[in-house]
């Protein structure tokens, strides 16, 4: 963020949280295509396509990338926003290949690829002071660490079937 002498605070977008952005942003477009392409011709975890790849790949990720702009940080490594957008992606795309295609590993690699993503998340703000945003940027990455749990238990793949 940048201040301007009348006072007004702007949020400056960096190369790395566009990225998270405008891919996010595509995978809730290609949510919406599952969920109308499931309306027309209804598939097995067809719905459960479409919720996932809107919430987890597309919001979850444009949250992680772009909530950051909202704390005092400084802008972590290229190498950390690679590997949190390489992992966040990988996790997105092995999971739903692994539900879909009945098959507990590639759930389970995408789980531990989500949450490898989100300790990333977490290393790239370590250093923040303790504030509202910082309390809630954490706390979004506490629940969807849950989330990727349950929903690995749900599907029977670790580390969700460890619980």
């Amino acid at each position: 963020m940048t201040g301007d002498p009348c006072g007004v605070t702007r949020v400056v977008l960096d190369r790395s949280s566009v990225t998270f952005a405008l891919l996010g942003g595509a995978l809730v477009v290609a949510g919406g295509i599952v969920a109308a392409v499931n309306s027309a011709a209804p598939f097995a975890h067809g719905s459960w396509l479409a919720a996932y790849l809107v919430l987890v790949a597309g919001i979850s990720q444009a949250l992680l990338g772009v909530g950051r702009l909202a704390l005092p940080f400084r802008e972590p490594s290229r190498r950390l926003m690679r590997a949190q957008l390489l992992l966040w992606n990988a996790g997105s795309v092995a999971v739903p290949a692994g539900v879909l295609g009945d098959a507990a590993l590639p759930v389970t690699a995408g789980s531990v690829a989500l949450l490898a993503a989100l300790a990333c998340f977490s290393a790239g703000v370590r250093e923040v002071p303790l504030g509202a945003g910082a309390v809630a940027y954490h706390a979004l990455i506490v629940a969807l660490a849950g989330s990727v749990i349950v929903g690995s238990a749900l599907a029977g793949a670790a580390p969700g079937d460890w619980l």
